[in-house]
């Protein structure tokens, strides 16, 4: 998988998500509503799949090679890996998976913890969203 595909489709998927699910709730459709929900859900799954398909995988950057022959001797930099610093956005956006799926069952059910799940749901994707923003400045 691509460095770039890696933070560049959950920031998509989190603003479609927030904005079908605003949408939805502005004009008063529960179809949006649920649909951004849903799009929480893929976001939820694509974080798995990412996590436990070893993309972010610390292994990939230093290799056995590399150490017995000593090639990090002459300059050894403190810079962390852009994919290492993606790893708490994508715990991020697994628990946004997570908590997505009991907001949907609620939104379903037209209960009024509904929002209050949405909401806190939303937040749990912008902290993704903004901790790949600041790996990507510190890039």
């Amino acid at each position: 998988m691509n460095e770039v595909f890696l933070y560049t489709f959950p920031q998509w998927l989190v603003f479609a998500a927030l904005f079908v699910i605003i949408y939805g709730w502005v004009e008063g459709k529960k179809v949006f509503r649920l649909t951004g929900h849903g799009i929480f859900i893929l976001l939820g799954i694509f974080a798995l799949v990412v996590l436990l398909g070893d993309y972010l995988a610390a292994a990939h950057y230093l290799s056995p090679e590399e150490v017995a022959s000593e090639e990090l001797e002459e300059i050894v930099t403190n810079e962390v890996p852009l994919e290492a610093m993606l790893l708490p956005a994508y715990w991020s956006f697994l628990l946004t998976g997570i908590l997505a799926v009991p907001s949907m069952i609620l939104e379903w059910k037209n209960r009024k913890t509904a929002r209050t799940l949405t909401v806190l749901t939303g937040l749990a994707a912008l902290l993704g969203f903004f901790i790949v923003v600041g790996a990507l400045r510190s890039v």
